[in-house]
């Protein structure tokens, strides 16, 4: 299993991601939901401080397991300024972004019109919504995934041009 982390909005607040959920051997994702981490830096080396951002872009090992929120739960378990970064839902008495963590739900799109009255989504303002429901689904494909052997890592790459 490969979770795939597709950044398109990043501040000093938070970090917005499309985030993609692919078995191994399958042409599709099987789950495409909303991510959120915290406060967004570029970056690949540890340095101090890092564990107050996201997680650096690349690819790291998942581990599953002893997660607050799944006893399959998944977490990075090791990169660069972190150590144990749980997946989670959001909303539902959990926050859309705290630090070790990285909260999905369903998105909730934002429009404005342009200078042409066209309506634009707006993603610096896009939200999630159903954080629980989202977070089930994932749970499941961990079981699967588990159940066949499958290895577990997370790619993370940094403002894709896919919006």
């Amino acid at each position: 299993m490969v979770i795939k982390l597709k950044r398109y909005y990043g501040d000093e607040q938070v970090t917005k991601s499309v985030m993609e959920v692919w078995m191994e051997g399958e042409d599709t994702p099987r789950l495409v939901c909303e991510a959120r981490e915290v406060g967004y830096k570029d970056y690949a080396e540890a340095f101090p401080g890092a564990s107050r951002y996201c997680l650096p872009r690349g690819k790291w090992r998942l581990e599953c397991g002893g997660s607050p929120y799944s006893p399959m739960g998944v977490r990075v378990v090791k990169c660069p300024g972190h150590r144990q970064t749980y997946f989670g839902p959001c909303g539902d008495g959990y926050r859309k972004q705290q630090a070790g963590r990285v909260m999905i739900g369903e998105p909730v799109f934002r429009y404005y019109t342009d200078g042409e009255g066209n309506e634009v989504e707006y993603p610096k303002k896009r939200g999630m919504k159903n954080g629980m429901e989202v977070y089930a689904k994932l749970d499941q494909l961990l079981y699967e995934a588990y159940g066949t052997s499958q290895n577990f890592s997370v790619e993370i790459s940094n403002f894709c041009e896919f919006l």
